[in-house]
């Protein structure tokens, strides 16, 4: 059994213990781990007190089983962990057999130095303050360290020392680390030896796309160290006082494992539990339109977040945008039962599960195309390879093409919808 108190950081600084977690050993036939989460006496009565799950976990006295056999925590909890750069690091640093490599046992090694405003400590242990970041001088070590690690050569126990500090807990598959720079925490994302594309510059590129086409985006930057490059995007989990609470669209849609989902459902998750549903929806409608025009098709539950603060949950910021680099063509989330790039009219068609008129969602789908066809500009301007251009090219012209295209025949069809030029 391994026995937790989950402590957690509110947004005005202060620290709580929020509840406690217990999960079994796993069952010697099928592996299965039972686990309970019940919120303390002491959070419950606080005034700033809310649900860390409004779907599985909500604000009342009760034992709370969980339905996760395989993990054995609740889906939020899991949402602290990283995925699966951080989980290697966690892995080696603390020596896991495969055995031992389940979701309660990363949860104990991670403790203190997660991601959002959740800490876990055993029963019996000390609670500590959090691991600080990184400081920028030591980006050139995390850099040679992280890319030797990544290619499973030898790591000499000092730059290990270096990633296990600055790299266990950001998500993603993708070498990461924490890193300090003019007073602003940063999550630093560096290259990878096997990379076909130059994977850092288009992120950064996508992400001033994304800016210049209105989706609200973290603050970030792109920094050159010897031949590689590093990208900077800033941490949106730190608030000026305290932390904010994290929560996947996965765990809120209760989506483990394989999932057959669309942004409708996203949707209805936020018109349902975000303090500001008419804001964030349009939020999300125009990061959808984003996601199909530059063929963004790595669009899974994990890459949506919602964000707690004195007003209540809300969307986050974008992250993790990129064209579609793996050549995937088919989104992770479904449009309207199709596995095809949308053409305008679908896009359209969806408008009103966001809440958003036809002229409200003609004026995104505008601003968003507009901003994107810009996109060698964008590319030019932040040194992608040219040979990454014109891999990417057919695919990002293509996808404008069928948007643009269908554009102009609804157009023609219909050229007036409600009273709203098209």
């Amino acid at each position: 059994m391994i026995h937790f108190n989950v402590w957690i950081c509110l947004p005005d600084g202060e620290q709580i213990q929020a509840g406690e977690l217990i999960t079994s050993q796993p069952d010697e036939r099928n592996g299965a781990i039972q686990g309970e989460f019940r919120y303390s006496e002491v959070y419950l009565s606080h005034a700033n007190a809310f649900p860390l799950d409004p779907n599985s976990l909500p604000l009342k006295r009760g034992i709370f089983d969980v339905d996760r056999p395989r993990a054995g925590i609740h889906g939020v909890f899991e949402d602290a962990l990283p995925d699966d750069w951080g989980r290697r690091l966690l892995v080696r640093k603390h020596q896991l057999l495969p055995a031992q490599q389940r979701a309660p046992n990363l949860l104990a090694c991670l403790g203190n130095s997660s991601m959002g405003a959740l800490q876990f400590r055993q029963i019996g242990e000390p609670r500590e303050s959090r691991v600080s970041d990184s400081p920028v001088t030591t980006l050139e070590g995390l850099l040679k360290a992280a890319l030797a690690f990544d290619a499973g050569e030898r790591v000499i126990e000092s730059d290990l020392n270096l990633l296990f500090g600055a790299g266990s807990s950001p998500g993603g598959a993708r070498p990461k680390a924490l890193i300090r720079d003019e007073n602003i925490d940063w999550i630093a994302k560096f290259p990878r030896l096997q990379d076909s594309y130059d994977v850092v510059r288009l992120e950064a590129a996508s992400m001033q796309l994304a800016k210049l086409a209105g989706l609200d985006v973290p603050q970030h930057k792109i920094r050159s160290i010897g031949e590689h490059a590093v990208f900077f995007v800033r941490r949106f989990d730190i608030t000026r006082r305290g932390r904010a609470h994290m929560i996947s669209l996965q765990t809120l849609l209760k989506a483990d494992h394989y999932y057959t989902l669309g942004y409708a459902d996203v949707a209805a998750v936020i018109r349902k539990y975000c303090a500001r549903p008419g804001e964030d929806l349009a939020k999300f409608y125009r990061q959808m339109v984003f996601n199909a025009a530059i063929g963004n098709t790595d669009d899974h539950l994990k890459n949506f977040i919602l964000l707690h603060d004195d007003s209540g949950y809300h969307l986050s910021p974008a992250f993790d945008l990129l064209p579609d680099i793996g050549e995937n063509r088919a989104h992770v989330l479904r449009f309207i039962n199709e596995e095809s790039p949308p053409t305008w009219e679908i896009l359209l068609a969806l408008a009103g599960r966001f809440n958003l008129n036809p002229r409200q969602a003609t004026e995104i789908l505008d601003s968003v195309v507009i901003a994107i066809s810009h996109w060698r500009e964008i590319f030019s301007d932040y040194q992608v390879p040219e040979k990454d251009v014109k891999r990417l090219a057919g695919d990002i012209d293509a996808r404008l093409h069928r948007v643009e295209g269908s554009r102009h025949l609804l157009k023609n069809r219909h050229p007036r919808v409600g009273g709203d030029p098209w």
